[in-house]
């Protein structure tokens, strides 16, 4: 007659609490995300991305022991995991027509929001109330908002800017001089230019994501998206030695710059 209670009993201990399953599918998620953005989007291995994603995949394995501070490492990790990101995370949200870094950092800071919630609330009601059924009764709808949110953000992304079809064509722009970005270069590193003339550049980008043409000295500030040539036009005024970049968070620092020259 025993026999049942024992199989409950092993059932109970096997099941997780919802909470920390939610946790641990937020944390897993969040490893997916960063992987998808290393392998399809940037096309390149980050080193310090790696490592935060090795990190998360090893914090949600130990959610999964049952450990019982498990949800505070959590939401410690959570927090401390999006310090070396911010500055890209602020640039990626403040430019949504770069719309494949803009979801993943939409995908990546909802589910460590999740996450983080998630462990606060199995922290506050404890593994053992959450076992006996006593789900929070807003989980669901917390999951349901935060899932409408990330999807109205990405479908206002994906809505192009009145004018975006407005430029010079590509067959216009074919005798210009060419200057083109790939993986965090630039194919020149040094340009020439004169005083007083104005210069036009064909800007091309090899890459899977956007890249900028920037040059303070003369606010020059191109967007060089993919897929189709941009125009970089300007006139140097003083001459001098100036620095050209890309102002993409992380691109000048990996040597995405180069050297403009203007002779009186």
């Amino acid at each position: 007659m025993s026999t049942p209670m024992v199989v409950t009993h092993t059932q109970e201990r096997m099941r997780l609490p919802t909470l920390r399953t939610v946790m641990i599918a937020s944390l897993v998620g969040t490893v997916l995300v960063y992987i998808l953005l290393q392998t399809l989007i940037l096309q390149t291995l980050v080193p310090p991305l790696a490592i935060i994603t090795a990190l998360t995949l090893v914090v949600a394995g130990v959610c999964v022991t049952r450990w019982r501070w498990a949800p505070h490492l959590a939401v410690l990790w959570c927090v401390l995991s999006l310090i070396p990101g911010l500055e890209h995370y602020r640039y990626d949200l403040a430019h949504p027509a770069e719309i494949s870094t803009f979801i993943t950092t939409v995908l990546i800071l909802g589910l460590l929001l999740v996450a983080v919630v998630a462990s606060i609330a199995a922290i506050i009601y404890g593994d053992h109330q959450v076992a006996e059924g006593r789900t929070p009764r807003w989980l669901t709808s917390f999951l349901i908002g935060m899932a409408t949110f990330a999807l109205g953000a990405v479908l206002v992304a994906a809505i192009p800017p009145s004018g975006a079809t407005a430029g010079v064509s590509a067959e216009a722009l074919a005798p210009l001089p060419a200057l083109v970005s790939g993986r965090n270069t630039f194919n020149q590193a040094e340009l020439r230019a004169r005083v007083g003339e104005t210069v036009a550049l064909r800007l091309e980008n090899s890459d899977t994501q956007m890249h900028y043409f920037d040059i303070d000295a003369f606010d020059v500030h191109v967007p060089i998206p993919t897929g189709a040539p941009a125009l970089a036009l300007f006139r140097p005024t003083t001459p001098g030695t100036y620095t050209f970049y890309c102002s993409v968070p992380g691109h000048r620092e990996a040597g995405m710059l180069g050297t403009l020259i203007v002779e009186p």
